[in-house]
């Protein structure tokens, strides 16, 4: 169980994008330059307002020129910082909750300081325990310090912490410090930013937070719905353990891995094969596939008991559905969601554009950094069959799924 959260406030918290577009504007009209669009300073946000301003500016702007037009956009802000600004939804509710079940609540922002807390107040009063945002002589994120001290003032262990925001930047500095990074959806920045950005999950409505601050709760009811189906399950908070649980359980026998990234991660192949005789394609053994035991992974797994996994080749799917009496399929806490739709949302959009990056695929969503599926014919598609799993094949003596508490593979 987590017992406190630290947000991150623009794109996360609060849509501040008008008011700063506003201000940005008003800046440059002073100096007789264009104004530019909420996109453009969409993409300027996130490194604090001296980045963002000079960002707006003509590119080779003096360092005194850029100070002198972020003192106008600073002084114009303060007077209109909350003419347009609005929460996200579900954001007012979600904070009430959060409050009420005694999680502890900070923000941490490389907005300025005193309009981080102006922000604060003025929208949701004194909910929250701590709020800094940017401070003369502290460097600003994704440097850990502020976010340290934050921690320090709450009181928490880092183990019992999230932090939640919606930027490459936010992802980093909870990487740098320690802490479980949640990316939100609804933000400045889309999917393979915060991926790229170490995210350890992603969230697409604020009421998605809770499975990540009760994991245990969210492992049980997965657990259950698999169950139901004829699985047998098996959960591990360390890929460590899991992996060392696999070797126990195919010791003696011949092992067949399917192409994955969480078999990598987990050192499957070396590990496995120190008691057992593995097989696997991506070490130059073939594919094998009348080995006693298969092991491969999922690409996302429901709340209500399905796995899914897409393939390109055939050759990894294969082996889930025919050929081995067992059948081991090992899933990261980062690939649980909650129904069979969003499933296949994430295998085709997170999952499938990801592993095409990887192998360096000429298509759409590998040329745009792995951000979506763009249901493209391209002959280098990799997203060839979806394989949905219902329940354990006919003919294969155990199915078991192995459910780690980490974040593992895409």
């Amino acid at each position: 169980m987590k017992t406190a959260v630290i947000f991150d406030l623009d794109g996360t918290l609060l849509n501040t994008l008008e008011d700063l577009r506003s201000a940005v504007n008003a800046s440059l009209t002073l100096r007789d330059l264009p104004p530019r669009t909420t996109e453009e300073v969409q993409a300027f946000v996130g490194n604090g307002v001296r980045n963002l301003m000079k960002r707006a500016l003509p590119q080779g702007t003096s360092d005194g020129e850029i100070n002198e037009a972020l003192a106008d956009f600073k002084s114009y802000y303060a007077a209109h910082l909350c003419d347009k600004t609005v929460p996200y939804d579900g954001i007012p509710e979600l904070l009430k909750e959060l409050k009420r079940r005694g999680i502890k609540v900070a923000v941490l922002s490389n907005k300025l300081d005193a309009a981080s807390k102006q922000l604060m107040a003025h929208y949701f009063g004194e909910i929250f325990d701590v709020v800094f945002g940017e401070r003369a002589g502290i460097p600003r994120k994704p440097d850990p310090t502020s976010c340290n001290e934050i921690v320090q003032l709450l009181a928490v262990p880092k183990d019992q912490i999230l932090y939640v925001g919606d930027s490459g930047v936010d992802m980093q500095t909870a990487k740098n410090a320690g802490l479980y990074a949640v990316g939100v959806m609804w933000g400045f920045r889309d999917r393979s930013v915060l991926l790229d950005g170490g995210a350890d999950a992603l969230i697409d409505r604020p009421d998605q937070l809770f499975d990540h601050l009760y994991p245990e709760q969210q492992i049980a009811r997965v657990r259950k719905a698999l169950e139901s189906r004829g699985f047998t399950t098996a959960y591990f908070d360390t890929k460590e353990q899991a992996i060392a649980y696999l070797a126990q359980e195919t010791e003696g026998k011949s092992v067949s891995l399917g192409g994955s990234v969480t078999l990598d991660e987990m050192n499957a192949y070396e590990i496995l094969g120190r008691k057992s005789d593995v097989s696997w394609h991506w070490k130059g053994d073939g594919y094998r596939q009348d080995a006693d035991v298969y092991v491969s992974s999922v690409n996302a797994l429901s709340e209500t008991g399905e796995a899914v996994n897409i393939d390109g080749r055939g050759n990894r799917v294969a082996g889930t559905l025919y050929g081995a009496k067992e059948v081991f399929l090992v899933c990261g806490r980062n690939k649980l969601v909650p129904t069979l739709a969003e499933a296949i949302d994430r295998a085709q959009n997170l999952a499938a554009p990801r592993n095409a990056v990887r192998l360096e695929q000429e298509t759409p969503c590998a040329v745009r950094g792995g951000d979506r599926c763009y249901h493209c014919r391209s002959p280098k598609k990799i997203c060839r069959a979806t394989v949905i799993l219902h329940a354990p094949m006919m003919g294969t003596e155990r199915y078991e799924i192995v459910l780690v508490g980490e974040s593992l593979g895409y």
